[in-house]
């Protein structure tokens, strides 16, 4: 619980030390940032083993690392890692420690490349993907600190280097592929015909998806096609249980509430936010990939939230959409508040906020 509680206590100062960050001395705000980057790594490199379940799977490869079954499951180099450390401790620690360092210092690297408001980013990112992808998905935060670093590439037209951000962000999570169509994205003012095509999206989504016109079309693929009918009819005869995914679930609602607001105020942000067209067209399609897949439930969740990892740098821009900008702030934090209680229920614990099934 010591995680828990450490989590708690940085999130509570860091919603005070955003409301004066613009009055903190450059030098001053570089340390409190890098201080906080090497706690949030020791954070999740040190914590306890079953305190979520993708740490008790991690810890059984760990101490598995030539067992065929996982050498099918994760990448190359995972595979290197565990049998590295697992050479010299039977102790999963060290494991957690190297891929809490490049999730947490990969971020950070990126940060500053969207904003000059470290302390607000980092404030985001606490509240919701550092306990999901640092503390959990440990494989999918180097990936998703790869993405980050690979988004402003795009917007500056250096797609190679992009490229290779997520080719290397593949090796540490094979569901980096997914993040291959980013690179025809680009970062111009949004027009009235793309503003039009944002609004339109989700609502067509849910509508794909309340038809199955996914499942219609992907059933026409060949062996795809014929493993997701197979799938489907077991499902229906109660045979197997696919886990459902919920595309009116609160989370997903959020967001959506939360990205229409943002394309209210796009014209606003684009002269505030350096990356905006591009991370709210990012959004977007976490949205609608999320439920135009809802038929493939793993697929669908893995894109959704691996595209909404953009929400750590373009959230923060909320707080120029009212003024004054304490206004803003307090906005902010209220969403963040609600997003970290989402993120801590995964411990099994919640803050003020009832827990929603």
């Amino acid at each position: 619980m010591f995680l828990i509680f450490s989590l708690c206590v940085l999130y509570a100062l860091y919603g005070l030390l955003i409301i004066f960050e613009d009055h903190l001395q450059p030098n001053h705000k570089k340390v409190i940032y890098w201080v906080t980057c090497i706690l949030l790594i020791i954070m999740a490199g040190t914590r306890e083993v079953g305190l979520d379940l993708d740490s008790e799977e991690y810890e059984k490869s760990y101490l598995n690392p030539y067992n065929d079954t996982i050498l099918d499951r994760v990448e190359f180099t995972y595979i290197f890692i565990a049998r590295t450390f697992n050479t010299f401790t039977r102790d999963v620690h060290p494991l957690f420690m190297v891929y809490a360092l490049l999730g947490v210092l990969l971020k950070f690297i990126a940060f500053p490349r969207y904003s000059n408001s470290w302390l607000v980013i980092v404030f985001m990112y606490i509240s919701f993907y550092y306990e999901l992808h640092e503390t959990c998905q440990i494989r999918a935060g180097v990936l998703s600190g790869c993405m980050l670093l690979a988004v402003p590439c795009i917007a500056e037209g250096q797609r190679w280097k992009a490229f290779l951000w997520i080719v290397l962000g593949t090796c540490f999570h094979m569901s980096g592929l997914i993040l291959l169509p980013l690179l025809f994205l680009g970062n111009k003012p949004l027009g009235r015909y793309w503003k039009v095509a944002l609004a339109l999206s989700i609502p067509f989504s849910y509508v794909f998806a309340g038809l199955n016109l996914g499942l219609e079309i992907a059933s026409e693929l060949p062996y795809i096609g014929s493993k997701l009918v197979l799938y489907t009819e077991l499902e229906e005869k109660g045979n197997v249980q696919v886990s459902a995914l919920d595309i009116f679930g609160p989370l997903h609602l959020l967001m959506v509430m939360l990205f229409y607001y943002l394309l209210y105020f796009a014209d606003t942000l684009t002269e505030k936010s350096r990356y905006f067209p591009l991370m709210l067209k990012i959004l977007a399609t976490a949205m609608v990939s999320y439920a135009v897949f809802s038929f493939i439930p793993v697929m669908a969740d893995r894109m959704g939230s691996m595209y909404r990892a953009i929400s750590i740098v373009l959230l923060p821009s909320i707080i120029y959409t009212l003024l004054p900008k304490w206004c803003g702030i307090i906005l902010l934090m209220l969403i963040s508040f609600i997003l970290f209680n989402f993120a801590i229920r995964g411990y099994g614990v919640t803050i003020f906020l009832p827990a929603v099934k």
